[in-house]
């Protein structure tokens, strides 16, 4: 990587060129935004625990070595695809590229469905967290809404102001998750030694007990948004480079660390308790081990940087929406003012408000129904948008099985091999987590766990839409598809 990719983007916001997006990001910006899309501390504070509970237990540490084989395997072609297609449609301007304009425009309907979705979720899960914080902090127990309030607004404000003030925020609350879940895995490493890895772990036997399918459907959740840096390509000092970089680095980093965080785990746990210890404190086993092996106040702390790590999530996925929603309007399949970015700060400002109105509307709505900012509006919206981002990713490997064999060009592993090995894992994980939605939503009704068909129905409607542009409105069909590539 060269120098430049460590620098913080600095000095006053200079005006842009209309319509052109600020490039200011190296590879290791792109990481950085990418890894905190998936809310590594929420993550294992909140998915792990279920994956040791209802998965396979002991043998987690095996499965996320697994399943991130599966997505790098897709990072392969990803990256491949990257690097003759520069984008913020990302997903969907591949899928026009390998699958043609209607199956194009479709994933970009369900591509903006879903990041919208995931923000909601992320927001209540911050407000969720935020008040649990703060309750335990100063005693003040105020409803969760005006913490989805505060963190609403704050979204939006450093949504509007571009990418590298959101870049900023983001990084300071990255370390800080990080910085404290290492400091709980060195604690056990230094107290139990070479005790803290457990051998079974990694055992075949470990990995096939309980329900190993839970087991891969969870870990993927781990992971998500770790494919979002071609949505930045537009941004990036050296796109067809630095995204490919961003990406492999993603999960390379995000891998290592859940490896090594659910490995000393089990450890600190026992590989024969895990399972059961996991289920009779699921919310608060980490809070346990960090009061155990750190200190209380520690375990206090970490309830505040749970919820830091679900508003720098609802940031990261906000841009990634706003990028969706202005590759949309700048091609007119959307109204053009979304498609505008700021002369000033450089970024889709029109788009990132339409995403904050629409996702104040939302939690507005959950929060006037009673909805429960945890068990309610945040497992099922996150729930909801991570099935139909893994569905992307699917399309997304087709997509570029498709467009290589057109263009027969590039040698088979990246463009045919790794592509379809992808295909198979994140296939397998889309009908794990469709099946087992009630997991995903933590609800038991048969209407929320229907949800998943709004996915199909959302597509379907981007496909009319394009089928329609192509019948009715040819020459408007024409100029979508030129510039997306087809």
């Amino acid at each position: 990587m060269s120098r430049t990719d460590f620098q913080l983007p600095s000095g006053p916001p200079a005006a842009v060129e209309a319509g052109a997006l600020r490039q200011s990001l190296g590879a290791w910006h792109l990481i950085l935004l990418v890894v905190a899309a998936a809310a590594p501390m929420a993550a294992v504070v909140g998915i792990v625990p279920v994956a040791f509970a209802f998965g396979n237990g002991a043998g987690l540490p095996l499965t996320v070595v697994g399943v991130s084989l599966v997505l790098a395997l897709f990072s392969v072609g990803y990256s491949a695809m990257s690097r003759r297609i520069v984008s913020t449609g990302a997903f969907y301007s591949y899928v026009t590229h390998g699958l043609g304009g209607i199956a194009g425009l479709g994933s970009a309907f369900v591509a903006m469905f879903s990041y919208v979705v995931v923000v909601t979720g992320a927001l209540a899960y911050f407000a969720y967290f935020s008040q649990v914080a703060v309750a335990g902090i100063i005693g003040w127990s105020g409803s969760w809404i005006w913490f989805a309030a505060v963190g609403g607004l704050l979204v939006a404000g450093l949504g509007y102001r571009g990418i590298d003030l959101s870049f900023r925020v983001i990084a300071v609350l990255l370390a800080a998750e990080f910085v404290i879940l290492l400091c709980l895995v060195v604690s056990i490493i230094g107290r139990l030694g070479m005790q803290a890895f457990p051998v079974k772990s990694f055992s075949f036997q470990a990995v096939g007990s309980g329900t190993p399918g839970i087991a891969v459907m969870l870990v993927f959740l781990l992971f998500i948004g770790f494919e979002s840096a071609a949505l930045y390509s537009e941004e990036a000092r050296d796109p067809r480079r630095s995204v490919a970089r961003a990406t492999y680095g993603a999960v390379a980093v995000m891998g290592a660390f859940y490896v090594l965080t659910t490995w000393v785990t089990v450890g600190a746990v026992g590989a024969d308790q895990i399972t059961q210890t996991a289920r009779g404190a699921t919310g608060d086993l980490y809070f346990n081990l960090t009061a155990n092996y750190l200190a209380p106040w520690v375990s206090q702390l970490m309830a505040v940087f749970v919820a830091t790590s679900m508003f720098a999530t609802a940031l990261a996925l906000h841009n990634v929406a706003s990028r969706y929603l202005f590759s949309l309007g700048r091609q007119r399949c959307l109204p053009a003012a979304v498609g505008k970015v700021h002369t000033r700060y450089g970024g889709p400002h029109v788009a990132s408000i339409v995403v904050s109105v629409t996702t104040t509307l939302i939690v507005a709505v959950g929060f006037l129904c009673g909805t429960s900012p945890m068990v309610g509006l945040g497992t099922v919206a996150a729930g909801l948008g991570t099935v139909g981002v893994m569905v992307l990713q699917c399309l997304a490997s087709l997509a570029v099985i498709g467009y290589f064999r057109r263009h027969s060009e590039g040698a088979r592993w990246p463009t045919l091999i790794a592509p379809f090995l992808a295909l198979g894992g994140m296939g397998f994980g889309v009908i794990l987590a469709i099946s087992r939605f009630d997991l995903l939503s933590g609800a038991s009704n048969t209407f929320v766990n229907a949800l998943p068909v709004l996915i199909g129905v959302v597509f379907l409607a981007g496909a009319g839409y394009g089928l329609w542009l192509k019948v009715r409105r040819p020459n408007r069909y024409r100029q979508v598809t030129e510039q997306l590539g087809e």
